[in-house]
């Protein structure tokens, strides 16, 4: 019994590691506005948001050919190389994947 026990944690501890299963959707759309404000203005630093102004309204329907999951709205940082800004942003979620983000002026 002792045996089969100790075969069975050593085949646990050999097994490969698990995948990663946290969704973090404010990261993916954090990444998508790196790569889009990116494209359109050279000077783009960086863009995070404030988790804690953070407002997630549950989404289930088609916006064009994409499925939307979430919204995500609230305040972030937008930093373009004259300083970092507070501005307002919204970003579709779909499924695995942030599909668009958005700053709107205050």
């Amino acid at each position: 019994m002792l045996g089969a026990l100790l075969t069975s944690l050593a085949a646990t501890a050999n097994a490969g590691p698990r995948a990663k299963t946290r969704f973090d959707g404010i990261r993916d759309c954090e990444r998508l506005a790196a790569v889009q404000f990116k494209r359109h203005n050279p000077a783009f630093r960086r863009f995070t948001i404030d988790r804690s102004k953070v407002t997630v309204d549950p989404f289930s329907d088609r916006v064009g050919n994409n499925f939307v999951t979430a919204v995500y709205h609230g305040r972030a940082t937008y930093d373009a190389g004259k300083g970092p800004d507070t501005t307002r942003f919204i970003c579709l979620q779909g499924g695995t994947e942030a599909l668009f983000v958005y700053t709107l002026p205050d």
